[in-house]
């Protein structure tokens, strides 16, 4: 090795220091078209067909990720709407949340009385998620029907905030005042998003009744007598 190479000294390195103003790097993916969810036919009425095809397509109407049009659950036939109901216990729509919600929810639109039973079911049901639970309590609120009651109370007790929620907001929608127990409740739950959702529910139940409702009551005040000063009793002979 030269004596040159030897009295060459290395560049001065210095530590390296991130530039914290430059963001990641981007780059942009070209969007690939995708075709909208085709809807089957509006009405899904059972025009002589068998059972298994009208199920068939009202699995290919719930499997839809768009929003159920209004109209076409309007215009279900009630030979469907029976069905929707026995769908509700069916292990192969059972195994698929997504759309099993979405038959909750349609016959909370739909306001099937009948179905009132099955969802309270649900509802009670711990095996089944929160968020289904959830679905079934807000669908019984959209029925909107008394019956549906029993199936609510027994809900305010539920450890989920989200179930909790959704079991206010359907008794706030059941106009009978035999939701005032279990909203007065419910106003003093820990979860704001639970007690303020009641609390809404108990001020138009005291507009419309015009009294006040869930306050708690004062305790009679106790008038305190004056103290006597005792005496020594009299001597008896």
């Amino acid at each position: 090795m030269s004596k040159r190479t030897k009295s060459m000294k290395l560049p001065v390195t210095y530590p390296s220091i991130p530039d914290r103003q430059s963001g990641p790097t981007k780059y942009n993916e070209p969007v690939v078209p995708v075709k909208p969810d085709r809807l089957p036919s509006s009405t899904l009425k059972h025009s002589g067909g068998s059972k298994a095809e009208l199920r068939l397509r009202i699995e290919q109407f719930l499997s839809c990720k768009e929003d159920l049009p209004q109209e076409a659950l309007m215009n279900l036939g009630e030979e469907a709407r029976g069905l929707m109901i026995e769908l509700l216990d069916d292990e192969m729509i059972r195994s698929h949340p997504a759309v099993h919600q979405r038959l909750i929810s349609a016959l909370g639109q739909l306001s099937v009385k009948r179905s009132i039973a099955p969802l309270s079911n649900i509802l009670s049901d711990t095996s089944e998620s929160n968020l289904t639970r959830a679905y079934a309590a807000n669908a019984l609120g959209r029925i909107g029907d008394l019956t549906a009651l029993q199936g609510l109370g027994a809900a305010v007790n539920i450890k989920d905030d989200m179930v909790r929620r959704q079991v206010a907001i359907a008794l706030e929608r059941i106009d009978s005042d035999a939701v005032l127990p279990y909203l007065i409740k419910l106003q003093r739950d820990k979860s704001p998003a639970v007690s303020e959702v009641a609390a809404r529910g108990i001020q138009r139940w005291e507009k419309n009744l015009g009294q006040r409702l869930g306050a708690k009551p004062a305790k009679p005040r106790s008038k305190k007598l004056p103290k006597r000063k005792l005496r020594p009793a009299a001597d008896q002979a």
